[in-house]
């Protein structure tokens, strides 16, 4: 193609592409309100919407698991049956139920994608905790509302809480600490061992079950506490990042 043909070219694909006289000069009104109505959206959602919003994704399994398990013990206890014995296995059941839910993110390969929305990762993962540690409390409340009666229930909410504060610190630990897609896995296996252990300290030593044990579960439960604050700060911190620091120690230790 001669030169003369490539700038006549060039000038009717300029002429073809400018706008019609006077069009553009105002913008269509729906266009207009579309714009001032995203320019008035706050950058980032408040608070009670993210934890609304989270408490409306987790999955139904979950809820599910929770009720289950609610359900069970008041069933027993209608029965008759003493359910404190297990308040610490059942405790854990519940870190359990929550655990598989905080650590889907994770485990499905969703956190880099969440950290670059406006209610990134690290939000998203609060928000669960908050929600599934408010049906938690709610759950073991009512747990010990059904098991005892009597000077027995604080001993047996301690009983509870101190499984329940370790599955959850340990679980999350375990979940960090593995590569992605093994996290709930980790998770869920570590809360499982914490309950099996609480199954294993009643057949093996019921002395420590006895009413005058009552101030060493409670400095149990005062120690997982601590704990599961720590691990539930790491985990937050983690997800902030994508988990990147995670991922990299764990190809680190892989190659090692």
């Amino acid at each position: 193609m001669k030169l003369s043909e490539k700038r006549a070219l060039e000038r009717a694909l300029q002429d073809h592409c400018r706008p019609a006289p006077g069009a553009g000069e105002e913008a269509p009104p729906a266009l207009v309100r579309a714009v001032a109505a995203e320019l008035a959206r706050p950058a980032r959602p408040r608070v009670l919407v993210i934890v609304a919003g989270q408490a409306r994704r987790i999955s139904p399994a979950a809820w599910v698991l929770h009720a289950a398990l609610v359900l069970l013990v008041a069933l027993l206890a209608l029965a008759g049956i003493r359910v404190a014995a297990a308040a610490g296995a059942i405790g854990a059941a519940f870190a359990l139920a929550s655990l598989a839910e905080v650590t889907r993110s994770r485990a499905c390969g969703m956190a880099e994608l969440e950290a670059s929305c406006a209610v990134n990762a690290q939000a998203v993962a609060c928000a669960r905790v908050v929600v599934l540690g408010c049906a938690d409390a709610l759950a073991l409340v009512a747990l010990v509302l059904l098991a005892t009666e009597g000077p027995t229930l604080w001993m047996t909410l301690a009983q509870a809480c101190a499984p329940y504060l370790a599955a959850a610190g340990a679980g999350l630990l375990a979940a960090r600490k593995v590569a992605s897609a093994d996290a709930t896995a980790a998770a869920v296996a570590t809360a499982a061992g914490v309950c099996a252990a609480c199954v294993a300290l009643r057949l093996l030593c019921p002395a420590a079950f006895v009413p005058a044990a009552g101030l060493a579960w409670w400095l149990s439960a005062a120690l997982a506490f601590a704990f599961a604050t720590v691990e539930v700060r790491a985990w937050l911190r983690a997800a902030g990042s994508a988990f990147a620091d995670a991922d990299a120690s764990v190809r680190v230790a892989t190659a090692l």
